[in-house]
């Protein structure tokens, strides 16, 4: 009877065994349709954005594995000794493979899994892993919780399969950002500005002023490659006759102001048209964090940042104060990288005595808005100024403003140039002379297309190149003319983008590798090569 009891005892068990192995088989099958559900909807959204996302963070079974590795080699790790990227390339990939689990991963995998652990040690994490991935189309990283990881990729939101594990792992990963420029976080202080050590700006809101039960971080990406004029115009942002235009703008010493939303391109905008200032002339940037990089030699650029004050609220440098210490600088030039307030009167001032040609930039939706906001700051900076003094200062001191625009399709486009007319309207209002225009195609609102019209000729900025005797083929403001590519290219050769600060010749060999027509479009960059 015993007997027979241990054998149903033991056909019991192998059928609950069978069971448990079928149990697993099923959620092991549920789990791979889950990743690869994952997978497709990853591929999908970022089908047209060529992006691509490794394996490991869209499959939850390869990153569990990775997840045991990392951990493990935490355990194992000595601190007293100094961790480099070479020194982890040396003992990770031996670690990792004696894992059973990694027998069968690929090459692919293994490496990712390698690059994991050491941007956890070493990096930002998942943030190190994303400035990898996307390079040089990344132009944010947005950080919304720990469980929410989004970037603009080439003006485009893109979700991401990242994520952080805890509120815990992204706080260690928001003070390691923050160290790389001495500042802290915690309750008494949860708002902060920051930056990385490449110059990316940092922006980071912590419980409980971030509502949503996680910390955010939003990070503007800086990138080490220049974009140049000759790019802005390969993407569409404007044509042959306003680049022409607005290189005789920047050499002809006009004061301009270039107006647009957040991520429209304002700073680069800037960047580039800096090329086309002369040698001769000395060039002060005074920025609130230093964004820009201005394309001239490096003996010509002196650049400030603004501070904030300590925790004791105490030695705060402010925008206001920078530029009124550059005018006892001696510059020739100021660039503010953006007025927000009291230092658009500083701002004013300068363009009105004595350092024509310089520039800055403001928040608002078209030329219109433009001058109302500087009205705005200004009015909130001297209460008591009469709206009449403040118009005259604006209409003496600023020659051009320039309109960016970021569409929804992530398309940056340059929509208006408009002339600051050197007169009032009936109603007091500043005239603005509208010189050239993109006038977008309504009959399809997904996609930006268009094309770029001269509405007028200027009066008020020929008079300045005149001034600083800068030629200008008036033509380009006939709406019959055609301005060709060749045109451009002659007067593009004169200021060959290698004089720049920080230019290497490996940004040539760049430019190609993105586009291999590169010197067939602009061929005066074969002189470049020449040159070296």
């Amino acid at each position: 009877m015993r007997r027979l009891r241990d054998i149903i005892d033991d056909e019991e068990q192998k059928i609950e065994l069978l069971e448990d192995t079928e149990q697993i088989k099923e959620e092991k099958k549920a789990s791979i349709e889950i990743n690869q559900t994952k997978i497709k909807k990853v591929q999908k959204k970022t089908h047209n954005s060529l992006l691509k996302f490794p394996e490991l963070y869209l499959d939850d079974n390869l990153m569990d594995i990775a997840i045991k590795i990392n951990d493990s080699f935490l355990l194992n790790l000595k601190s007293d000794k100094k961790i480099t990227k070479e020194s982890l390339d040396d003992v990770l990939p031996e670690f990792i493979l004696a894992y059973p689990e990694t027998a069968q991963l690929s090459k692919a995998v293994l490496e990712d899994i390698k690059q994991y652990i050491t941007n956890n040690i070493i990096g930002l994490g998942v943030i190190t892993t994303l400035f990898e991935i996307a390079r040089d189309g990344l132009n944010d990283v947005i950080v919304n919780t720990k469980d929410y990881v989004d970037i603009i990729f080439n003006g485009k939101t893109l979700e991401t399969p990242m994520k952080f594990r805890s509120e815990e792992e992204l706080r260690k990963v928001i003070d390691k950002m923050l160290a790389q420029n001495n500042r802290k976080i915690d309750e008494a202080h949860p708002i902060i500005s920051s930056k990385l050590n490449d110059g990316s700006r940092v922006e980071v809101q912590i419980p409980p002023i971030a509502a949503n039960n996680g910390s955010c971080i939003t990070i503007r990406k800086f990138n080490d490659l220049p974009l140049l004029l000759e790019m802005l115009i390969e993407s569409g942002q404007m044509d042959y006759k306003m680049a022409y235009y607005l290189i005789k703008l920047s050499k002809g010493k006009c004061n301009i102001i270039v107006s647009g939303g957040t991520s429209s391109g304002k700073t680069t905008f800037l960047n580039a048209i800096t090329r086309f200032i002369e040698d001769s002339e000395q060039l002060m940037v005074i920025e609130d964090t230093k964004e820009m990089q201005p394309q001239m030699p490096c003996h010509l650029v002196r650049s400030y940042e603004a501070r904030m004050a300590n925790e004791e609220g105490k030695g705060a440098v402010s925008l206001d104060h920078l530029l009124r210490s550059a005018l006892r600088s001696s510059p020739r030039r100021i660039i503010v990288g953006e007025c927000r307030g009291p230092e658009i009167v500083v701002m004013l001032n300068a363009m009105n005595t004595g350092h024509p040609g310089s520039m800055t930039t403001v928040h608002a939706d078209n030329t219109k808005e433009a001058l109302v906001r500087v009205e705005n700051m200004y009015l909130e900076a001297r209460p008591t100024a009469s709206i009449g003094f403040i118009r005259s200062q604006i209409v003496s001191a600023i020659d051009v403003i320039v309109q960016l625009v970021r569409f929804p399709d992530g398309s940056r486009k340059l929509i208006t140039i408009s002339e600051v007319e050197k007169r009032m309207e009936d109603n007091g209002v500043i005239s603005l002379n509208h010189i050239f225009k993109f006038e977008r195609d309504t009959t399809d609102m997904k996609k930006t297309k268009g094309s770029f019209e001269v509405l007028a000729s200027p009066s008020r900025t020929i008079e300045q190149m005149n001034m600083f005797g800068v030629d200008i083929d008036n033509r380009i403001f006939n709406p019959d003319f055609e301005f060709t590519r060749q045109m451009l290219v002659d007067e593009l050769r004169k200021d060959l983008p290698s004089k720049m600060c920080g230019w290497k010749d490996e940004h040539l060999e760049e430019f190609i590798h993105k586009d291999s027509q590169l010197f067939h479009k602009w061929p005066h960059f074969q002189d470049i090569q020449k040159e070296s």
